[in-house]
């Protein structure tokens, strides 16, 4: 095997594909044909392909320790460099460097999957901004999965991603001819794999994602999702709503925050009312943080009886999950005066938030 490749694009392939190896099963494939290289590389539950353009000299395939290969590839000085088997070894050659590995056994060469029977072509940017609206939303601890998953549902020609972590959700929607269904895939991998997407597919068993260069896929988590849809409600039902821009709200939330020194408590709750005609924006620590206390005022519409309690961090995550410039999060309180999750969403419709408020 021998080809020309850039130098920095075989750092960057390499490096992606082998974010899925298990540190006890490093091997990889590396093979050339036609006009490119790939690397391919299998975890417990993950599978990936990255590809570069290439000069194929002589064309070939072998196995070698992907984690030895990431390596000397980002050793490697700029430029064009050639890769190439020399007897026993796998050489990258340029310039004035050249670095030398041994190849690996072939029972450590992964295995491929089964790819989906089919694909569908999405937008990359739309299916980033659907994935970027929920995965903030998914719970953080690996010990629950299905709960740290991404629930994508297809129906109609929609597309709907949603999550959640009990505490706050999230749900963004997009035109896609996925198939009708409903599938499970770990939120971190989601985040990990949503730039410059151009189709996307799905087996009994795995999702698949597939760039100009890079075959990603994940197996599915098996499990019962938390029945959420039933948390949103009809705007027409609130009974409070605060109109405001979002980087604004986004920049306060964050000030206030960082006044509070209390680390007895994840909780850093946040009141928003209205007062003199403005949104305000406060914090006044409790307990340990009894001493600190701020206020933001802010540019507003707001209508109706408003107040809001919140927890920062779920506000940042909700207001992050957003692209428009202005937001409305909207409250309502029912006969008995029990508030419920409060609603934030957008002029487009086609993402919008939950969060629990703070009670006490």
């Amino acid at each position: 095997m021998r080809a020309l490749v850039d130098a920095r694009e075989l750092a960057n392939a390499v490096a992606h594909a082998v974010r899925v190896l298990e540190k006890d099963d490093p091997g990889v494939s590396l093979s050339a044909d036609g006009e490119r290289v790939a690397v391919t590389a299998a975890g417990d539950s993950q599978w990936s392909r990255s590809t570069l353009d290439a000069e194929i000299l002589e064309p070939g395939d072998v196995v070698v320790n992907g984690l030895w290969l990431a390596s000397l590839a980002q050793a490697m000085p700029s430029g064009e460099i050639s890769v190439e088997t020399d007897g026993p070894n796998l050489q990258l050659r340029g310039g004035q460097a050249t670095l030398r590995m041994r190849l690996a056994s072939e029972e450590l060469r992964p295995e491929n999957p089964a790819m989906p029977d089919s694909f569908t072509d999405v937008d990359p940017a739309e299916y980033e901004a659907l994935c970027r609206s929920v995965v903030n939303a998914a719970g953080a601890t690996r010990d629950r999965p299905v709960l740290a998953a991404v629930r994508f549902r297809g129906a109609d020609g929609v597309l709907e991603a949603a999550a959640t972590n009990r505490f706050m959700a999230g749900r963004r929607s997009m035109d896609a001819a996925v198939p009708d269904g409903e599938w499970l895939a770990d939120a971190d991998w989601v985040k990990r794999n949503a730039r410059s997407i151009t189709s996307i597919g799905f087996t009994g068993r795995h999702m698949v994602v597939r760039t100009a260069y890079d075959t990603d896929m994940i197996a599915l988590v098996d499990g019962q999702y938390p029945r959420i849809d039933g948390f949103w409600w009809d705007t027409a039902e609130a009974t409070g709503s605060i109109g405001v821009d979002r980087k604004a709200l986004t920049e306060a939330a964050r000030m206030l925050k960082s006044v509070c020194f209390d680390t007895s408590s994840s909780t850093v709750p946040l009141i928003l009312d209205e007062h003199d005609g403005l949104l305000r924006v406060s914090y006044a620590g409790t307990g340990r943080d009894s001493d600190s206390a701020g206020v933001r005022a802010l540019e507003a519409e707001i209508s109706g009886e408003a107040r809001m309690k919140v927890n920062a961090d779920y506000l940042l995550a909700a207001l992050g999950a957003m692209d428009a410039d202005t937001v409305v999060i909207r409250k309502r309180e029912g006969s008995d005066g029990r508030v419920g999750p409060y609603l934030i969403g957008q002029e487009d419709g086609r993402v919008d938030q939950l969060i629990m408020p703070v009670r006490g």
